[in-house]
């Protein structure tokens, strides 16, 4: 399990020349297709069915026959002539209904050339973060340069910031804080995607005083040298490595886990170095890091509990698998044709079923020599995803550590397992779940994400780390 949407902006970033963009912006917008609604029709029922194959319950948050209205509200929508921007929008919206993190309609594939093409299209505010009532300005990139960091932009074009979050989130489903960061880091596809476009008629608040500025569209060139011109005034954000390890003073340990996707061989010699560094260091404090890991290979996680506690556990509390041959050739493409021979039981079993089973009982790792027996502290907070949120989860309902920070970015009874998929005429891709993941304890009615036993919000627009000073503190 994780999460391998990219935001757009950095995508732009590393694929888009400066130079060449007027030049290409005719041709562009010259070859720009069209759909019938008949294609698109075809391609909505493909979706829709397509992901009642897969899914273990695609209506664990609608029911089935308000799917069925709204399925029949995209269909009513569609008309002859519409482009990808056009219908993307509409046909987004069945994905998001399902209300999960891990079931996203991706961007149309000529998004990237249309905003590289396109001239004065983007909007050139960057957004640190949504707090619930307005976007948070990291940088100001337009020509004008009125708004300043730390602003909270309230309205945009006469919608308010908390309507317009509802408005731009359709895409997506899963819970508001964690699709609130990715509405913030790819402000600029959505506002394109669902036509609020400029010059945008900003108003925002500056010192608990309400101000108002017009900012125009620029292109990608003005776009990009203005932020480099003014990057000097953010904050430094430092690039971030995959696994990071040191000691914050003599007796405390810090162990910044940003991803579980090594090889396991690999990672287990990195956790013996770091425990046998904190043993002959004679650390009595641990802080574990998960506030950027959007997850990856759960037996890493599980791994990890290895290295921290004596204590029974078990990673979920079961799991239901829906079997398919959409999966079925998915995975057989995955493992290189080998599929039937290594996983039978999954191959064998009849489409249209479900693979279920109520998790294995909890048990103590194995011995380990390096077990750390001091104070351990886990850091948390919405970009904690998928099988790092899994570990929290274990963590939380085991009691294997303290919790830091924010709630995490799922319910700890999440779906995962990706399909990736591809419409046939469109070509627009998405990706849904084919399994459902139990929590750790086994209550199946708890949707509330991973809380933290101590709530720490850290300030973005400081260069202070407050999450982690606070359980440097304890």
């Amino acid at each position: 399990m994780f999460d391998m949407k990219l935001p757009l902006l950095l995508l732009l970033i590393m694929v888009l020349p400066v130079v060449g963009l007027s030049a290409k912006k005719q041709d562009t917008l010259a070859t720009e297709k069209h759909y019938s609604k008949h294609q698109l029709a075809e391609d909505v029922k493909y979706l829709v069915a397509t992901v009642a194959d897969v899914h273990p319950d695609m209506y664990h948050s609608i029911s089935k026959a308000s799917y069925s209205r709204l399925t029949d509200r995209v269909l009513a929508s569609l008309h002859d002539g519409m482009t990808a921007k056009e219908a993307w929008p509409i046909m987004a919206g069945l994905i998001g209904a399902l209300n999960e993190g891990h079931s996203v309609f991706n961007y149309p594939e000529s998004l990237v050339d249309e905003l590289k093409a396109g001239g004065n299209l983007l909007f050139p505010v960057l957004i640190r973060e949504f707090n619930g009532t307005g976007f948070i300005v990291r940088l100001d990139a337009s020509l004008e340069d009125k708004l300043k960091p730390g602003d909270a932009i309230i309205s945009i074009n006469g919608i308010a910031t908390e309507k317009l979050m509802g408005k731009l989130g359709g895409y997506a489903g899963g819970l508001p804080q964690y699709k609130a960061l990715d509405i913030c880091r790819n402000l600029i596809v959505y506002l394109h995607l669902y036509g609020v476009n400029g010059p945008w008629h900003i108003r925002y608040l500056r010192n608990n005083q309400v101000d108002s500025a017009v900012v125009n569209p620029v292109s990608w060139a003005d776009f990009r040298s203005n932020i480099a011109a003014r990057a000097k005034d953010l904050p430094k954000i430092k690039p971030i490595a995959d696994h990071q390890f040191d000691f914050l003073n003599t007796d405390k340990a810090y162990l910044a886990l940003n991803t579980l996707t090594a090889e396991p061989a690999v990672f287990k010699r990195f956790l013996d170095s770091c425990f046998t560094s904190i043993k002959n260091k004679q650390a009595k404090v641990l802080i574990i890091d998960l506030r950027k890991n959007g997850g990856g290979n759960s037996a890493l996680a599980e791994m990890l509990l290895g290295y921290i506690t004596d204590k029974p556990f078990r990673m979920a509390g079961g799991v239901k698998w829906k079997v398919s041959q959409e999966y079925k050739d998915q995975l057989n493409e995955k493992l290189k044709g080998e599929g039937p021979q290594t996983m039978a039981y999954y191959f064998n079993a009849i489409n249209g079923t479900t693979i279920s089973n109520s998790g294995d009982k909890p048990a103590r790792s194995t011995f380990n020599d390096l077990l750390f027996k001091g104070n351990v502290l886990v850091l948390i907070g919405p970009h904690t995803f998928s099988s790092a949120n899994m570990l929290a989860n274990t963590i939380q309902d085991y009691k294997l550590a303290t919790l830091v920070g924010e709630p995490s970015g799922e319910p700890a009874n999440d779906y995962g397992e990706l399909i990736f998929l591809k419409l046939p005429n469109t070509g627009f891709t998405f990706t849904t779940s084919t399994k459902q993941f139990i929590r750790a304890n086994g209550n199946t009615n708890d949707q509330h994400p991973v809380m933290p036993d101590f709530m720490v919000k850290d300030n973005p627009l400081t260069h202070a780390d407050e999450v982690l000073d606070f359980a440097l503190a304890k």
